[in-house]
């Protein structure tokens, strides 16, 4: 990609937030970059009592690796 390094620092948390979306459990997730020179992102996950944050950010996580995994496959082929 030709953008400044700065665009990239967006790819992983918009993924992981939009993966959280897609857990029932998950009633709030976002980010926010305090200050576009530091990297530093601050996350906040409300869960219902089914789930903690820390195992809806962690399923996020793997959930968004599997689905990146997949499309590496599809773009190899």
């Amino acid at each position: 990609m030709n953008a400044p390094d700065r665009y990239e620092r967006f790819v992983v948390p918009e993924g992981t937030k939009k993966q959280l979306h897609r857990d029932e459990n998950v009633l709030f997730a976002g980010y926010k970059l305090p200050h576009p020179l530091q990297y530093k992102i601050i996350v906040r996950v409300h869960t219902t009592s089914q789930s903690s944050p820390m195992q809806a950010y962690n399923q996020a996580i793997n959930d968004l690796d599997k689905e990146l995994d997949h499309l590496k496959i599809a773009f190899e082929v």
